[in-house]
This record gives C-alpha cells, structure tokens and sequence, in this order.
C-alpha cells in the first residue's frame, strides 16, 4: 500500500471549490488505474493504491473505508474471452470491498466510482450516439457482467457513480487481441507484421484516450454531487476504415499491410456515446483529437513503453 500526494483546496469542473479529499484506487496496476493514479497525485490528491501483489483483502477496512473516494478499476475479463460465468470472481471482489464500506463509523462521503462498457450495454438497435437514457441490452456477456457489476455497486453505495467509457486506448496498454484494437494494431506494426480489420470498413466506434478518461474519474472525486451515471468517450463515431487510414498516416513511412476478417459474433454494430452530459455536470470535455493520441502512443510503442 502506497499513499503519496497532499492535501488541499482544487476546483471542480463547474468552478466550485472542494476540498481535494483523499482517494483509494482498486486496479492500479492496471492501463486505466495507473493513469487516474497519476491525474490524482498531479491533482495533489492523497491516493492508496492497491494491486493484485498488494490486495486490499490484506490491509482491512480502515484504509478502504475511511477513503472520500474509492475507485474500483479492476477488470479480469475481455469482449473476447467474456462468458456467462467469467465476471464471477470480479462481483465478488466487488461485494467484498462494499462489505468493508459497511464498517462501522467509517468516515468520508465514500463515492464509488466503476468504469463500465460504453460500447456494449447499450441497446444495438438504438441509432448513435448513446446518452445516458438510451435504452440498454448488451450485445455479449461482457456488457451484461458490466450492467451486473453497475447493479450491484448501485444497489450496495448510496453514493456511486458509474462512467461508462467508450474504447480508452494510449501509451501502455496492453497489446491484446480482442481488446484494445489500437494497441494491437501498432505493437504488429511495430513488429513488422500485418493487422487485422474485424468486421466491415463502415462499423465506427468511439475512441476516447485514457488521459481524457482519468480527467473525468478526478473530475468525479472533485465534484459536490457528480451524477450517478455518465458517459465518457470522444463524443465521436470513426469508422474502421477512417481508423486504418489514421493508423497509415501516423506510422509512415511504416508499411501497413491490412487483412480483413468477419465481424465476430460478440462485437457491437457502429456505436458511439453522447458526452454532453459530462460536460454539463463536470466541465469535463474530451482534450486529445484521435490524431494527436495516435501520434503519442506510437512513439511509446516504438520506444518500448
């Protein structure tokens, strides 16, 4: 267990001042958790780290529950590898920290905030983008495990707020298939070796950088009275092939040699998310155009980070 950062007075989105509390991060060994432990600690907010080495099954309730806000970011499934059974043992770990919350006088607001799917709880049918009140019904299991852990969290903490995020991508995420398409694409790339487009040119997604995404997790900590549920993504949808001329454009004079595949059975038809509400509520916009994200995160590929 690590705690770094100081105390303070910072702003929310709206302008109003708060003070800056402190913070526990569950996953911060992970893609998004490292990056919303560097937004807090930038943002001079006390942050307790915990990490598959150092569980907070180990620790106890203090640290967790005396916390202003917690943030569970941990994730053991993928859109590829998702099944029926598969989102068991994280809703359970997530039982188990809100069993801690119960402590008795335990202090602070404790906000729990979760980031769930964008891209697969949201009703297919629906025309894009997804506000919040679209109507939901995920497409594969992983966005029904996402809406299970959304329930449970709403269900257990008076004070939650769920963001459901669109495809974060940026320097260091892992480079696996079925997850995280730009990060697989560029380390091939890297590797002198061929990419693959799964389903037709036109399908668009949103594209959201993991930088943008741990704004709005602090925006969410700083916040009197952030929503209960919010969309975070680019507010944009790019289609596959926009996304490939992308890719050619920032890695030249690299060769990308395409291949194309079948949509899979579990993906998502073209979606995309309505960020306006994040914007009303917080201030929080997104800031890195896909180009300029693109850009930073093959020059860490290349650089081997």
């Amino acid at each position: 267990m690590t705690q770094t950062g100081t105390g303070g007075v910072t702003q929310t989105g709206t302008g109003a001042a708060t003070q800056t509390g402190t913070a526990v991060v569950v996953g911060a060994d992970g893609f998004l958790g490292r990056a919303t432990v560097r937004a807090l600690e930038l943002g001079g907010v006390p942050v307790t780290q915990f990490t598959r080495q150092r569980s907070f099954l180990a620790v106890g309730a203090p640290p967790v529950a005396d916390a202003d806000t917690i943030f569970w970011l941990v994730s053991s499934i993928r859109p590829a590898t998702a099944s029926a059974g598969s989102a068991t043992a994280d809703l359970e770990a997530a039982r188990t920290l809100l069993d801690l919350l119960d402590t008795p006088g335990a202090r602070g607001r404790r906000r729990v905030v979760v980031v769930s799917s964008g891209g697969t709880v949201y009703d297919p049918t629906g025309r894009p983008p997804h506000s919040e009140r679209s109507p939901v019904a995920p497409v594969n299991a992983y966005g029904a495990a996402m809406l299970a852990l959304e329930e449970l969290v709403r269900t257990r903490a008076p004070q939650c707020t769920v963001l459901r995020v669109a495809n974060a991508y940026g320097a260091g995420q892992p480079a696996r298939r079925g997850q995280g398409v730009l990060a697989h694409w560029l380390d091939r790339i890297a590797a002198g070796e061929g990419i693959t487009v799964i389903g037709g040119d036109h399908l668009a997604r949103d594209y959201v950088h993991v930088d943008d995404v741990a704004r709005a997790l602090v925006a969410v900590h700083h916040a009197r009275a952030a929503p209960d549920l919010l969309n975070v993504g680019s507010g944009t949808g790019t289609s596959l092939g926009e996304l490939v001329d992308l890719v050619r454009a920032t890695v030249a004079p690299a060769e990308v040699r395409v291949q194309h595949e079948p949509a899979r059975e579990f993906d998502a038809p073209s979606t995309w998310l309505d960020v306006s509400r994040a914007a009303q509520e917080l201030g929080w916009r997104p800031r890195t155009t896909l180009a300029a994200g693109l850009a930073a995160t093959w020059d860490a590929v290349r650089a081997g980070s």
